[in-house]
């Protein structure tokens, strides 16, 4: 149904779930600033990416539909800690000490792992599509850069390995076919390979 692109908590995915849910994301705080806003100046439209409130907090579509919550409460801050800390043991002991997670994506190929191992040093992680996070990374990279475009919230990582580039784009605002992102390597400007994400936990 929406995403609150607030990685390592699940994401909403249909209207039960999110009944049951509700105050996961909605607090107070956050109801406050909704029921408080002034729709000529707090919600700005984003061409098609839709209709935003203050700068991103929240996003919805020109029918009414909340696309993205891109705040996290108390109650969320803990259970992400505890996602976090249960990830961390299930991956090989080489990559299992990072501040916060970023992404964990599969492809048709590869899965992919980004970790942000404190203020904003990302490691990249990257396993055949057969093997499992404990297992030792094909390749591991550091020192990503994240690069934003526009106010939409759509952004890649990039890293780079020699003449090789790996960048991540990641898909915040889309249409209802786009993929959450995909995988480009690069060699020099030569595209050598583009994959969609067929699944973002």
């Amino acid at each position: 149904m929406f995403s609150m692109f607030l990685y390592p908590i699940p994401d909403i995915k249909n209207e039960p779930e999110f009944i049951n849910r509700f105050d996961e994301v909605f607090n107070d705080e956050l109801t406050a600033v909704i029921a408080s806003s002034n729709i000529d100046t707090d919600w700005d439209s984003v061409g098609w990416r839709g209709i935003m409130l203050n700068n991103g907090v929240m996003w919805v579509d020109t029918d009414g539909k909340i696309i993205a919550v891109n705040t996290q409460n108390a109650k969320e801050q803990a259970l992400a800690k505890s996602l976090i800390e249960q990830g961390k043991q299930s991956l090989h002991a080489s990559i299992n000490t990072f501040e916060k997670p970023v992404l964990d994506w599969k492809t048709a190929n590869y899965h992919i792992r980004v970790d942000d191992l404190g203020d904003h040093n990302f490691r990249y992680a990257v396993w055949g599509i057969d093997k499992k996070p404990s297992d030792k990374p094909d390749m591991v990279l550091l020192n990503g850069d994240i690069t934003f475009e526009g106010s939409g919230g759509n952004h890649n990582y990039t890293f780079k390995n020699g003449r090789y580039s790996y960048v991540l784009q990641v898909t915040i605002i889309g249409c209802d076919t786009s993929p959450p992102g995909w995988l480009e390597v690069y060699k020099g400007d030569e595209l050598l390979l583009a994959e969609d994400v067929i699944s973002a936990h």
